[in-house]
């Protein structure tokens, strides 16, 4: 799942806008949540007193209440990671916004194929190996580097995420609902048991009924579950050769 924020003073362009993602997601069979804000202060105040982290933020330069150049400094304060894609309608400020490391400008009017290509290409560069799991304990929200989850251990309500440097943290959730979120993403971790999903990336050893950890930890795969996780894995080591 990919968080996003829109924000833009013009409300019919932002309801326009919503729709072309929701649109293109679903096209593209893309997992998002989005966010719309019509000032900067909204967006700012969302970021600073809730402690939401986005993946991604589209942010119109030109507002009344707070431009975006403003806003997008603000936003670093808190958020170094964070893709800014500018909207607007004068690519004037290019050298101005350097400063806050935009990924991208789109400029108005959108043309659909100029919007596409680099939503494609803002979403894949989150779900590599920088993209995050993001998840919420009591009222605060965290996120992990996905390359440093090893494994998710579910006991009851609680799911226990193992890193790879041995640390531990937990919070709330069914696998059940892990499972299809990461599905829905295209990230590869295993569901293997109904207690487990691993990191496949970690995997160094399967045979018929296990697998093996980088960390040297030994799992069985659950008879109901040998058959999915073989066929993952033919995929994966098909997808990997070069011919």
């Amino acid at each position: 799942m990919v968080k996003v924020a829109v924000c833009d003073d013009d409300i019919s362009f932002t309801g326009e806008f919503e729709r072309m993602i929701y649109h293109m997601s679903k096209k593209q069979n893309l997992s998002v949540d989005i966010d719309v804000f019509f000032n900067g202060i909204e967006l700012v105040d969302k970021i600073f007193e809730e402690k939401i982290k986005y993946d991604l933020i589209f942010l119109d330069i030109e507002m009344t209440s707070m431009d975006g150049i403003t806003v997008a400094r603000k936003i670093r304060e808190a958020d170094e990671i964070v893709l800014i894609i500018y909207v607007t309608s004068h690519t004037s400020y290019a050298i101005e916004a350097y400063e806050v490391q935009p990924f991208q400008f789109l400029v108005k009017p959108l043309k659909s194929v100029d919007f596409q290509c680099c939503f494609v290409k803002a979403y894949k560069k989150i779900i590599s190996g920088n993209s995050y799991f993001r998840y919420k304990y009591g009222k605060d929200t965290y996120k992990i580097l996905v390359k440093d989850i090893l494994y998710f251990q579910s006991k009851r309500r609680v799911v226990f995420i193992h890193r790879i440097d041995g640390s531990i943290v937990k919070y709330y959730e069914k696998l059940n609902e892990l499972e299809t979120k990461f599905k829905m993403s295209k990230i590869d971790f295993w569901r293997i048991h109904q207690s487990y999903m691993v990191n496949t990336m970690y995997v160094v050893r399967k045979s018929y009924n296990q697998i093996e950890l980088i960390n040297g930890e030994v799992f069985f795969i659950s008879e109901d579950r040998r058959k999915e996780v073989a066929g993952l894995y033919f995929n994966q080591i098909e997808g990997a050769l070069i011919e």
